[in-house]
This record gives structure tokens, sequence and C-alpha cells, in this order.
């Protein structure tokens, strides 16, 4: 049997699945992956905002190569980088090898050149590499150009950024039906047209309201408790938007910064 799949990022979503994947905005990507599958690309470059589906897409392009009994890694950089540089060693044993957050490698040179020699051991083992990203290479501000161009190399595909209410319709019906959980319609609509755009942020809402339904049939659903979800959604995708400008307001703060420093910082 195949090596399962090892993950060091925590929150890595074990659940996923390439039907979340089933709306009209991925099927680009989609078809991408399954040229992966059968090798006729051997690279794959996702980029976009955060909390947009790219590390939920991570996992599930791996859990799909482990389903074809290949081995997979999925890593965040964003867990890994305050640790031993090292822990990229030898990993081109594995078959497919996922790397998200290629970000936060911006200020460490050691972590470039660490990823950089991991993707030409890849290669010359045939293996498979996946890549995500807040922005495409081409816009990676990494002091190592080859590691730039060996990024640009990779098919690369901007993901949805969840405007489109058939994606999250389609992703949303798969994550419950993969679940067994079952809401009430007027919940569900609620949640599509009023609630958080962003992947991330809608499944958090999903996951929040759900315990309140967990001991209850169907039957037993009064027009309280829907009232009380929806208020729920409300103040969720509030909180959700708030977070999102806050993030904002951070990233124009640090980019200020980071004009003004002449100096990169290494880790």
């Amino acid at each position: 049997m195949a090596q399962a799949q090892l993950s060091l990022n925590l929150d890595i979503k074990h659940d996923a699945s390439l039907s979340d994947f089933s709306g009209p905005g991925w099927m680009s990507i989609i078809d991408a992956v399954r040229q992966l599958h059968v090798g006729l690309i051997g690279q794959l470059y996702l980029f976009g905002s955060p909390a947009t589906g790219k590390s939920h897409l991570l996992s599930a392009i791996c859990e799909s190569f482990i389903d074809m009994d290949k081995s997979a890694i999925c890593l965040s950089l964003n867990e890994l980088v305050h640790t031993d540089v090292n822990v990229l060693s030898s990993l081109e044993n594995f078959d497919v090898i996922a790397i998200d957050d290629l970000d936060v490698l911006e200020r460490s040179s050691q972590w470039q050149e660490a990823l950089f020699h991991l993707i030409n051991r890849s290669r010359e083992g045939q293996r498979q590499l996946l890549f995500a990203a807040n922005k495409p290479a081409s816009e990676l501000p990494f002091q190592l150009t080859d590691l730039l161009s060996r990024l640009s190399q990779a098919p690369t595909f901007k993901v949805p950024d969840g405007h489109e209410l058939a994606d999250r319709q389609a992703l949303l019906e798969s994550i419950l039906r993969r679940r067994g959980w079952q809401f009430d319609e007027r919940i569900l609509h609620h949640l599509l047209t009023e609630g958080p755009h962003r992947i991330g942020a809608m499944m958090e809402v999903l996951n929040y309201i759900q315990p309140m339904f967990s001991n209850l049939g169907r039957s037993n659903i009064s027009k309280a408790v829907i009232t009380d979800a929806l208020r729920t959604i409300d103040e969720q995708t509030l909180a959700a938007e708030l977070a999102d400008i806050s993030q904002e307001t951070k990233v124009d703060t640090q980019a200020a910064i980071d004009d003004n420093q002449t100096i990169p910082l290494e880790f």
C-alpha cells in the first residue's frame, strides 16, 4: 500500500475532495489536475487571495493521488519556515509534493535555496510538484532568480475568488454530502447569498453553525432555531469582513515598511 499522506500543516483538511471543486470557475484547474493524474504535466502553480480554497485544493489533489496508490505530502511553509530548513531534505521520495504558502519565503534566502534544490531533485526523480501562493511566480519578490525561473515554468492558474454563486454552491453541496450534514434550505440559501464569498470564510461559518443542529432531528428544528442560525451567519460574516479589512491594513502597512528596508531579513 502506498505511503499515506503526511501533512505538517495541522490545519490541513483531510476530508478534501476534488468533487468540492465542480463549479464552473474551477473547470480549467480540474482539467489540469487530470493531466497531472496521467502524467501529461509534472507541475502546477496556483495563486489567489487568501482563503479562496488553495490549501483545500492542494489537499484534495494529494488525496486523489493517494486513491491512485501514490504517495503524497502536503506542506505549509507558513508552519515550517521557523523550523529547521533541512525538513525539505529527502521529500523527493514522495510521488507528489505540494508546497503551500510560498509567499512566506520572501525574507529567507536560505529557504529559497532549499526549495530550489528540492525542485531540482524532484525533477530528476520525475516527481510531481504543486505550488500555491497569493501571487503568481512573476510577482514573488524572491532574491533567488533561479527559483523564480523554476516556479514560472509550471502551468499557472488563478483560483476563483468565490464571487460566483455556482462555485460556492457546488462546493457547499459536495461537503455537506460527504459529511452527511443536512440543513434547512433557508439556512443554505442565506449562507450562499448573504454569507462570505471566500471559501475559507464560508467553511468557517458552516462549521460554526453545524453544532447548533447536531442533536436535533429534522422534524425538531423550530422557526426560532432557524432564525438564530440566520442571525449567526450574519454575525460571523460581519466578523469575517472585519478580519479581511484588518488583514488588508496589515499588508499595506508591511508593504510600506518593506519599501523602506534595504537589508533582507533571514529566518
